[in-house]
């Protein structure tokens, strides 16, 4: 172990001969009663680890290194999400030297998403070979998430997997325009009409994806804040179902400073599908009793698009126009209320495996109502609310036995090592500032992680759930580790 004083402590003693409150917790799948996966087989796992990181530091100990002695110790999901235990309480890799770590670029120079060192396996661990590229290399074909052939070399720059079990991508959906947005009987190149009609959202113009205009400076109705805290609560509750959710946020209205400053996110029940979302009346209820504990006010509302973009359909322009209505000032006819739409795929341009989450206000126009882009500013970043995982913690606990639950252990994308949950870790990492990611990293390896890992890696623990069978997975996708 690491004595410099710039590295913080392990976040417990570890003791070879026992097991602490800590690591039952944190690896609970071994203290289940279960036949395959007894303490003793985790004392013996951990006891292996923790000396090959001794023989090895400062290089780093990647999970293939670790495993290398395991041959008859369990599965190498199980053991994997030891190493990362271990690793996230400071016990192994704890100041490690990622410099000696080789390279995630193949010896042809392919580029590939950079990930965390704690997120990401060394090349060797990868189970694809990348393409050649260069004059006269050999392109090599992969699948596609519809099943089609393509070039792994264009596959890989930059497309996002769909995150649905439903193998459909954002470009199912009808993304056409209306009639009124073209000039001159012309329409913009980036506006072109999709005509699929054979998506499960072009079925309906309700589900008609339109994209948002943007306001110019000084016609924005007001400015919106969010606070860290909320943005990561709806961040992991658009994770956790296949379905879409929803929630209301609440905060209140600053009319001197003219902006809708958004606390809080509470998520609530729904009856929902992957293309359409209901809220629970009862748990609206709930939610604004709340809020009005609180000192807040209903400002906003959110709810995920699990397989498409961030864009508002049409029923969510109708939706939010109904809730501005609701909302609307007598003494300045200002509208104070936003909606919030998290799509864990996250955007093209966005930074790899962070979702996208987008704010958006219809302006009432005449024959129809037209959404906008509301940029927001996030406050908060720089403390973790004392409540804020214990929040979290309680949304995973109340998800855990849903039917259409999602299984965090299938890969975010085919032929590369992360996994949904790796994924879903970096997202919410993304909304705390970097002087409290420490604080944060902890409270997920500690609280967060082990529950996800107990209740939502479906087809890394055997679980014979229906999530499971339906979930989408070939050759080239099974985990490796």
């Amino acid at each position: 172990m690491s004595n410099s004083p710039e590295l913080p402590p392990p976040l417990f003693t570890l003791d070879l001969a026992t097991v602490c409150d800590a690591e039952r917790q944190g690896c609970g799948e071994f203290f289940a009663g279960k036949s395959n996966k007894t303490p003793e087989r985790y004392m013996m796992i951990r006891n292996y680890m923790v000396e090959a990181w001794q023989t090895t530091q400062p290089q780093y100990l990647t999970k293939i290194r670790a495993r290398a002695g395991l041959k008859n110790c369990g599965d190498v999901n199980a053991i994997g999400r030891i190493h990362t235990f271990l690793e996230h309480a400071r016990i192994i890799n704890h100041g490690a030297d990622k410099s000696k770590r080789k390279p995630a670029v193949s010896s042809n120079n392919r580029r590939r998403p950079l990930q965390s060192a704690s997120e990401s396996e060394d090349e060797e661990e990868t189970k694809f070979s990348a393409p050649t590229s260069g004059n006269g290399g050999r392109r090599r074909r992969v699948r596609d998430e519809q099943g089609n052939w393509v070039f792994e070399d264009e596959y890989y720059g930059g497309h996002v997997i769909s995150h649905d079990v439903v193998e459909r991508h954002a470009d199912d959906a009808d993304y056409s325009y209306a009639e009124s947005e073209e000039e001159d009987g012309h329409r913009p190149a980036n506006k072109r009409r999709r005509k699929h009609t054979n998506g499960l959202l072009s079925h309906t113009s309700e589900f008609r994806l339109v994209p948002c205009h943007s306001f110019a400076v000084e016609s924005q109705p007001f400015g919106v804040e969010i606070s860290a805290a909320a943005l990561a609560l709806m961040d992991l509750h658009a994770h956790l179902m296949y379905t879409e959710v929803i929630g209301l946020l609440g905060g209140f209205y600053d009319a001197k400073a003219g902006v809708v400053r958004v606390d809080v996110a509470f998520p609530c029940n729904s009856t929902s599908t992957t293309t359409e979302c209901e809220m629970d009346p009862a748990s609206e209820v709930d939610a604004r009793r709340v809020f009005a504990l609180q000192g807040r006010h209903v400002v906003g509302w959110f709810h995920s698009h699990p397989t498409f973009d961030a864009m508002p359909s049409v029923r969510d322009i109708h939706n939010q126009h109904a809730y501005q209505t609701l909302c609307r000032r007598a003494a300045d006819s200002v509208e104070p209320f936003v909606g919030a739409i998290v799509s864990p795929p996250g955007a093209h341009t966005s930074v790899y495996g962070v979702s996208d989450i987008s704010v958006f206000y219809v302006v009432p126009g005449s024959g129809e109502n037209t959404p906008y882009h509301l940029p927001f500013a996030v406050t908060g970043r720089d403390v973790v609310p004392e409540d804020a995982v214990d929040q979290m913690a309680l949304l995973i606990e109340r998800h855990a036995g849903m039917e259409q639950r999602v299984d965090l252990a299938r890969r975010f994308r085919r032929s590369e090592p992360m996994t949904v949950l790796e994924k879903l870790v970096i997202s919410l990492r993304s909304h705390w500032a970097d002087d409290v990611f420490q604080l944060w990293d902890d409270a997920v390896a500690m609280r967060l992680r082990p529950l996800l890992q107990r209740h939502y890696c479906i087809s890394g623990s055997g679980s014979g759930s229906k999530s499971a069978s339906i979930t989408h997975h070939d050759s080239s996708s099974e985990d490796d580790d």
